[in-house]
């Protein structure tokens, strides 16, 4: 990427050009028109962008600064109230299920009460398939199985409350919705529940189950209590649509060789406390094949892995992947790669920064792939919140098309290895 303009060129250099910026009476108009200047002029022919976002690679490992800290973080989130339209689907709420259906798992077993005599039912030890009638249900789960599943087939959403359950499934998903209308999964008030695959499945043909809780439909997590999930054979959570978390949860996803969350048409964070690990190769802690959202919650991704080559092309792990745009407007995002190639943000489309706190970490090395913090194959655009970017090997910072900052920000650049930004 290079600058069309010559101020960079000038004897001071693009370092002490970052400095003087960054005074405190930088914000007159003279000194924000110059920054404009700079930054409205970026086109890329995949050369270093500038002393400004460098880069970097060539900095001997003790001379780089230290990265923040990025690890789990379960601490308590306080959230505001949601305001939502009573016409609005993904809200459980604009709902009304006409029947419930409890089911207990107890090790080997699985029983079922409420009103059953509204559902189709197979049971086979612990491993339940449910098909509801043309009535709309409300299931609700607890107990502990170490070999059992919740499998469902429906023409109609449904509700689904996990109220203390702890499934593991050795041979397939722990929750499997063959449903493609939406699944709105409620976690109880203070409530703990555990879902985990096995590392080799059984299939059934023509169904799909890619994680230890995969849906064809939409996947709507609301409610105040926590959700672990152990996915072990592919994903962790994966929908063959979108995925949205409202405020509330506590939600942890590991996963050893696919994603932690996967989904095909979006994910969206509006809340909640995230807390993803994805350690296989080339694996995403958030991997869309359309957009990412980010609104609200606390999401920290950890993704390691090496890189791999598919069809000609290498692929990397990385904390969020999208096919499409990624966006955040509120809330905060901490992620760490530690994989060869990693990285932090990764979108085919644009990425756009309009709020919340973005902090992203990348210490992987170059080779099949190369480390970036930030990257878009199309624009970048900062223009509110705060973000922090490093890589220890690559630019922190990577823009195939143009780099965006708008007026009012403070830019700190401590060195080639590190992007800074607050509005």
């Amino acid at each position: 990427m290079k600058l069309q303009h010559n101020l960079l060129r000038q004897p001071w250099g693009g370092r002490r050009l970052a400095t003087f910026l960054c005074q405190p009476w930088r914000a007159g108009s003279w000194t924000t028109l110059i920054s404009l200047i700079i930054l409205s002029g970026c086109k890329n022919d995949d050369t270093d962008f500038s002393d400004l976002i460098n880069s970097g690679g060539d900095t001997p490992a003790e001379e780089v600064p230290e990265p923040e800290a990025i690890e789990w973080d379960f601490s308590e989130l306080i959230e505001g109230e949601e305001i939502f339209s009573a016409l609005d689907n993904d809200y459980v709420e604009n709902s009304t299920f006409e029947k419930t259906v409890y089911i207990t798992f107890d090790g080997a077993t699985a029983t079922l009460s409420g009103d059953t005599g509204y559902v189709k039912k197979q049971i086979s030890g612990a491993h339940v398939t449910l098909t509801p009638s043309s009535k709309l249900v409300h299931f609700i789960a607890t107990g502990t199985t170490s070999d059992g599943s919740l499998k469902f087939y429906s023409e109609k959403k449904f509700a689904l409350t996990l109220d203390g359950v702890n499934i593991t499934n050795p041979t397939g998903a722990a929750i499997n919705n063959q449903c493609g209308k939406s699944m709105y999964i409620t976690l109880a008030d203070g409530s703990v529940n555990t879902l985990t695959d096995g590392s080799t499945y059984t299939l059934t043909d023509g169904e799909d189950q890619k994680g230890a809780l995969f849906s064809e439909g939409q996947i709507i997590f609301n409610g105040a209590g926590s959700l672990t999930v152990n996915g072990n054979y592919r994903h962790g959570i994966a929908s063959d649509d979108y995925i949205l978390f409202r405020p509330g949860s506590q939600i942890t996803v590991t996963t050893t060789q696919g994603h932690a969350i996967k989904a095909n048409d979006g994910v969206t964070v509006r809340g909640s406390v995230l807390n993803l690990l994805a350690s296989g190769n080339a694996a995403k802690g958030i991997n869309s094949e359309a957009y990412v959202d980010i609104e609200g919650g606390r999401t920290t991704v950890l993704a390691t892995g090496s890189s791999v080559v598919e069809l000609g092309d290498t692929t990397s792990c990385a904390c969020v992947k999208a096919d499409s745009t990624v966006t955040v407007a509120a809330g905060v995002l901490r992620l760490k790669a530690t994989g060869e190639g990693g990285k932090g943000i990764n979108a085919k489309q644009s990425i756009l920064v309009s709020g919340g706190q973005i902090d992203v970490v990348t210490l992987g090395t170059k080779g099949l792939g190369s480390p970036k913090g930030i990257k878009s194959d199309m624009d970048i655009t900062f223009r509110g919140g705060a973000t922090y970017a490093y890589s220890l090997y690559a630019r922190p910072v990577d823009a195939a098309g143009t780099l965006t900052i708008a007026p009012a920000y403070t830019l700190l650049t401590d060195t080639s290895h590190i992007f800074q930004l607050t509005y």
